[in-house]
């Protein structure tokens, strides 16, 4: 049970399969160029939705406040943005995720469990 790194396509709108915790799950990615941000959808392995266009936003915990809805993974989403370095860490660019500025990750409720107890 590890971190999953999810890759994303070099694309405005795409979908992507993924295996969290055990359970297939379908990732549809938009970017919005109007508003600049990127979405994604939930999907379960039959595609379908579970939580819709949730905005993406830097270093946040995506799916907590989703916990309520039937069939959402049982650890986080998350887009980590580490380069420090940079102005703007709060908005995700349409190539943030291809030229290295951010990673899309999964993180797995074990690890999410585990890195709760040890902020405590």
């Amino acid at each position: 049970c590890f971190m999953v790194m999810i890759e994303l396509t070099n694309a405005n709108d795409f979908t992507t399969s993924v295996t969290l915790d055990g359970d297939a799950y379908s990732l549809h990615f938009a970017y919005n160029d109007t508003t600049k941000s990127w979405t994604v959808d939930i999907r379960d392995g039959k595609n379908t939705d579970i939580v819709r266009g949730i905005e993406i936003v830097p270093n946040f915990p995506l799916l907590n406040q989703y916990r309520r809805h039937a069939g959402i993974p049982d650890g986080e989403l998350m887009a980590v943005v580490s380069n420090e370095d940079k102005k703007d860490n709060q908005t995700l660019g349409r190539n943030d995720f291809l030229n290295g500025k951010a990673v899309f990750v999964y993180i797995t409720k074990a690890e999410r469990d585990n890195a709760m107890e040890s902020a405590v």
